[in-house]
This record gives C-alpha cells, sequence and structure tokens, in this order.
C-alpha cells in the first residue's frame, strides 16, 4: 500500500491544504470538472469529506483541499505547522470511502503519533 507523506505549512492550517502533486496519482480524476469529493477515514476511524479543486486557468494551477472541511479538520485535530498528513488508499466499502488521511504528531522522541 503506497503513502504519501506531506508536511504541513502555516498556509496549510490556516487557509487551504496545497495537495502535493504525487497525491494525485490516486486521487480521483478530475475529468471536465474543477473540483471532487474525496471521502476518507482519518486515523481514529473519524469519517471526513473534502472537497479537491483544481483551477483550470491562470496561474494558480495546484489542486487545493478547500478551506472549509479541511480547516475543520485541521481545528479537530489541533495541527500545526510542521505536522505530518498521510494519505494512503484504503477501500472501506462499509463507510463508502477509499482513503485514509492521518493527521500526526511528533511525540518528542522521534515517533509520529495519529492525532
Amino acid at each position: 500500500m503506497e503513502q504519501f507523506v506531506n508536511y504541513l505549512t502555516e498556509n496549510d492550517i490556516r487557509r487551504k491544504f496545497s495537495v502535493p502533486a504525487e497525491w494525485l496519482r490516486i486521487l480521483p480524476e478530475f475529468g471536465e470538472g474543477h473540483e471532487v469529493v474525496v471521502r476518507a477515514l482519518d486515523g481514529k476511524g473519524f469519517y471526513w469529506e473534502f472537497y479537491c479543486a483544481i483551477r483550470r486557468r491562470g496561474r494558480y494551477r495546484r489542486p487545493v483541499f478547500q478551506s472549509r472541511e479541511w480547516l475543520k479538520f485541521v481545528y479537530k485535530k489541533g495541527l500545526t505547522v510542521g505536522d505530518k498528513n498521510v494519505l494512503c488508499e484504503e477501500e472501506d466499502h462499509f463507510r463508502g470511502t477509499k482513503y485514509r488521511i492521518r493527521a500526526q504528531k511528533s511525540n518528542g522522541e522521534g515517533l509520529w503519533v495519529d492525532v
């Protein structure tokens, strides 16, 4: 199972999450639209729905998780700059999700713990 790791920046925790390009390999395709829904379980088993959007024109074409749901996730998890996000494909037919997104904080001893 392939995992994608990202360390959070100031912009990620205050505005919206800039989706790393390599994550696009497993996220749903945009097709002709500009937004897809990413349904995921977190490391504690809670359900989250993120809206991943991309601009078709203009300077900023990098995909982002829109702020509304993303910032709820940041707040609930108490995330700060330098914390870690891990995304992987993990289908859960019961909950209708295809992904697991784990927010992690360092425990100060070199280990990362799900929050």
